[in-house]
């Protein structure tokens, strides 16, 4: 006798079951997949600017966010995210001051970036939020 007959639930059976698996396999292992194939070219395969025009195009960048953060309501993501900017650019100014290049210091800066400015613990940043301006940046200091 079949409880659920008149209740209107379906049961799965084996078969698919076994198809909802295989598919939900499938999809988990494509997109990992699919993120892998974007990874970003070798530090050592870009053609980068020079350390003083790296700076000096941050320094730029640094001065125009600031001048933005008194019309941005503090709190929001978009405040975050001007931090986060000026955070990182100016942790990759003082990384090529100390002697780093422009790859090195990209990738020094990134805790910098990840707690906006030290302020917040290193897990507030989505890892993808900093991939995103690891890449935007790099394209930026990149002949």
């Amino acid at each position: 006798m079949n409880i659920f007959k008149n209740q209107g639930v379906r049961i799965l059976t084996g078969k698919t079951l076994l198809t909802a698996v295989l598919l939900l396999a499938f999809l988990c292992s494509s997109s990992t997949t699919g993120f892998a194939q974007t990874s970003q070219p070798s530090p050592a395969a870009i053609n980068w600017k020079s350390a003083e025009d790296a700076t000096n195009i941050l320094l730029s960048q640094v001065k125009m966010l600031n001048q933005q953060m008194p019309g941005i309501t503090e709190g929001t993501s978009l405040y975050d995210n001007t931090l986060r900017r000026v955070a990182y650019f100016k942790s990759i100014i003082l990384e090529i001051s100390k002697g780093a290049t422009v790859a090195q210091a990209l990738e020094l800066s990134i805790p910098a970036a990840a707690t906006l400015g030290f302020e917040k613990e290193a897990s507030y940043t989505p890892k993808i939020l900093l991939k995103a301006l690891h890449t935007e940046t790099r394209v930026m200091l990149s002949n």
